[in-house]
């Protein structure tokens, strides 16, 4: 059984999943806005203070260093042998 277009299939909806138009990043972003406003609301800090201006940079700023984070994680782990073992019990592949 050939099962290439199913996968080639599959790849594409993916590929056009991950795709995001402007207008849906727009509106990803003022979602988060309001969430870093209501948060630094919260926190006590008053709308339109520089106080309240540190405290969005502050939420942005931990944000990207989450998503640094992840990128480096992410990065670290070996895609192509997800179960290999670096450190084997002993050092050759046979017992003497």
């Amino acid at each position: 059984m050939n099962h290439a277009p199913l996968i080639t299939c599959f790849v594409g909806f993916l590929l056009l999943a991950a795709c995001a138009t402007p207008e849906q990043r727009a509106a990803q972003v003022s979602a988060q806005r309001a969430i870093d406003e209501a948060e630094c609301s919260r926190l006590g800090f008053t709308s339109g203070t520089e106080n309240f201006a540190d405290c969005l940079l502050r939420l942005k700023e931990i944000r990207a260093q989450e998503a640094r984070t992840r990128a480096l994680n992410n990065a670290r782990r070996d895609p192509f042998w997800p179960g290999y073992r670096l450190h084997h019990p002993y050092r050759y592949p046979y017992r003497y």
